[in-house]
């Protein structure tokens, strides 16, 4: 009887394949990067300012039907503001933070009223 060689035999196949070495691709070890680039920031805030913040978060991901972060909601937020700035017709110089936000909500219900 003829002895059968290594490519005939499934269990020496089996065993082959399992001690070839595939050498992984090379990257660094961990998560990888994100597409846009983010990083981690710390905040003080109020407890009605985390309030207000859970509020949006939440209605955030009732309207998206997902989980918004918190990091997303803040970024929206502003982002709505920066529209809102540059939207304002005129560029008063703000005296206070009352005036700046008089003048961004202000603002936005007087270009809603006209329409």
């Amino acid at each position: 009887m003829r002895p059968r060689s290594s490519s005939q035999n499934p269990w020496v196949q089996l065993y082959e394949a399992r001690r070839v070495y595939n050498e992984p691709e090379s990257r660094p070890p961990g998560r990888p990067p994100a597409l846009i680039p983010r990083r981690k920031v710390g905040l003080t805030l109020s407890q009605g300012e985390i309030s207000e913040l859970s509020q949006w978060q939440q209605r955030f991901s009732t309207l998206l039907n997902r989980k918004v972060s918190t990091g997303e909601t803040v970024g929206i937020l502003t982002r709505i503001c920066s529209a809102r700035l540059a939207n304002l017709e005129t560029r008063p110089d703000f005296v206070s933070l009352h005036d700046l936000v008089e003048q961004m909500i202000g603002g936005m219900e007087e270009s809603s009223s006209e329409k």
